[in-house]
């Protein structure tokens, strides 16, 4: 496993200039529907219902900001036709800032982010959407600290987990979200499910990363997990006071219930995911005591 992904320099330009609280940053902080993780390389990434709406980076003396144009109103169809360019553009941070309103519209409006109120099940089936759940469960326990970690291993396999979590004690652990009635969770065609391959890859990305050591001597998913709460709180980012000092040795499944209703098909199925989720560090137990008490 390369070290550059754990590149990360807490007093670098981009950090030094948002710890003085511009206008902008205030702003952006204060809004209570976002949230800000430190990425690789000194950059950070703002989000929005689990969308990427910015990313930051300092270059030429001043903060950039990247945005997709989606965001912006631009519609695919009509920037093909035009000849214009579909996909990500810089802009000063201040104007995306300001077009925060405009921009929450058009992450609701896409698929991916969609948020529903649990009156607007359908056939008993809450529709959020993964991206959705992932969100609330980082927004609403200040024990998660980063979402959307993502590498390559050393056979080329490139794996991203959806979010990190520290326990009281100081224990870092790596959580992958599924929704109940994700596909991947269920085996298909005479093959294992999916999720079996993505378990064993994240555990092979824990074998890798305990090998590696950080500039202090400290395993490097320590060393960078402390760097990164040192950012945060340097930019005005407060998540949690406690200090990593382990890794968790398994990455952890959590599986979202979602159903409303019971019915004789989705216990059959939940019975099948629990014989999946043998040997795996996960929540079956509790997902289906909930389903259980519908």
């Amino acid at each position: 496993m390369d070290k550059k992904y754990f590149k990360l320099n807490k007093d670098a330009a981009l950090f030094e200039f948002l710890s003085h609280k511009p206008m902008w940053w205030k702003l952006l902080l204060e809004d209570k529907d976002l949230y800000v993780n430190i990425r690789k390389e000194n950059r950070i990434n703002v989000y929005y219902r689990g969308a990427s709406i910015m990313s930051l980076s300092y270059n030429d003396g001043k903060v950039t900001a990247e945005i997709h144009n989606y965001y912006l109103g631009f519609e695919k169809d009509t920037c093909a036709a035009l000849g214009i360019k579909y996909g990500n553009q810089k802009k000063a941070p201040e104007e995306i800032v300001c077009r925060l309103p405009m921009i929450k519209k058009r992450v609701e409006a896409n698929k991916k982010y969609i948020a529903c109120l649990e009156e607007e099940g359908m056939v008993g089936n809450i529709y959020s959407s993964e991206k959705y759940v992932q969100s609330q469960l980082y927004m609403n326990d200040n024990h998660y600290f980063d979402t959307e970690f993502a590498l390559r291993l050393d056979d080329g396999t490139d794996i991203r987990i959806d979010l990190v979590r520290m326990s009281d004690h100081g224990e870092i652990c790596f959580v992958e979200l599924k929704l109940i009635d994700d596909q991947r969770l269920y085996p298909s065609s005479g093959r294992d499910a999916e999720i079996i391959t993505q378990m064993e890859n994240y555990e092979r990305f824990l074998l890798e990363a305990n090998k590696l050591k950080g500039k202090t001597g400290k395993p490097i998913l320590i060393e960078y997990y402390t760097t990164v709460l040192e950012i945060m709180e340097k930019i005005g980012i407060h998540r949690t006071s406690i200090k990593p000092v382990m890794v968790h040795d398994k990455v952890f499944l959590f599986i979202k219930q979602t159903y409303t209703k019971k019915s004789s098909g989705r216990e059959k199925r939940l019975n099948t995911i629990k014989k999946v989720c043998d040997g795996l560090y996960s929540n079956i137990d509790d997902v289906l005591t909930d389903y259980n008490s519908l």
